[in-house]
Formats: C-alpha cells, structure tokens, sequence
C-alpha cells in the first residue's frame, strides 16, 4: 500500500469513527474531504511537490477560513499585524491570507511519510479547535 492510499484509507476510517458516510464529505472536484468543527470547515487534502533535491514528497494539508479580508486598507493592516503575532504564538499553525478567495486561513500540513492514523486525527482535530477559536477572535476583532 502507498503512503497516499494509507492516508485515504485513514480518512475513510476517520469517517466512519464519526458516524458519517465518506461520500458525505468527500468531494470528488477538489479531492478533499470536508469536516465541520465548531464554527469551522476543515479542508483536508493531499499534494505533492517536489522537494529542494526535486524529489516528490506527499503532504495532507488542512486548511479553515478564518474570517474575510477587510476592504479598509487600515483594517487590513491591523488585521495582517494580528495574525503575523498569532503565527508566532500558535505552533504547528499558519495562517494566510487567501487573497483571491478574500479570506484568511488556518493551515497545518504535515508531510505523510511515516504518519500514524493517529498523527493524522489529532491533525485535522487540533486545527478545528484552533479555528473555531480563532475565527470567533478575529471576527470580533475585525467584522466578518
């Protein structure tokens, strides 16, 4: 079995240790997988890029929009400023701006060689809590 078809089958389980069907949260145009946590959509897929000695190396990432980019170049700034210390603060996390969709995300990535079932879990959960977390704070701080 390939490291990616590990992966998939690690999601399938993870669907079903929720109860819900793959099919309900696999969406065959993006290749992910959807979760909701909370507040927060967790997008979860897998890519492939090429390393610096260009080798291929195979990541699951998941990402959760955060809140909208303000349209005020002030707010934007403050906003930017914000997320820049929360980057230094919440390990394992980063978060970015989505400039063509209009949002900030969450993102955790991890590359699959040698990931446990359990490595994966705690992965997407760790993220959903952060970003129902975070998106209620920036929200706050910045409209939605």
């Amino acid at each position: 079995m390939t490291p990616v078809d590990r992966i998939k089958d690690y999601l399938q389980r993870l669907c079903i240790e929720m109860g819900v069907e793959e099919k309900t949260l696999f969406n065959p145009k993006t290749a992910s997988w959807y979760f909701v946590m909370g507040s927060s959509t967790i997008e979860v897929f897998l890519t492939t890029q090429k390393n610096l000695h260009n080798e291929p190396q195979t990541f699951i990432r998941g990402m959760a929009a955060l809140c909208a980019i303000p349209g005020d170049r002030r707010k934007q700034f403050e906003l930017y400023k914000t997320v820049l210390a929360i980057n230094a603060t919440y390990l394992g996390y980063k978060i970015s701006a989505e400039e063509d969709r209009g949002l900030v995300c969450i993102i955790s990535e991890r590359n699959i060689s040698g990931m446990d079932y359990y490595e994966m879990v705690t992965l997407i959960m760790d993220l959903g809590e952060w970003a129902d977390k975070l998106d209620k704070f920036l929200k706050e701080q910045f409209g939605e």
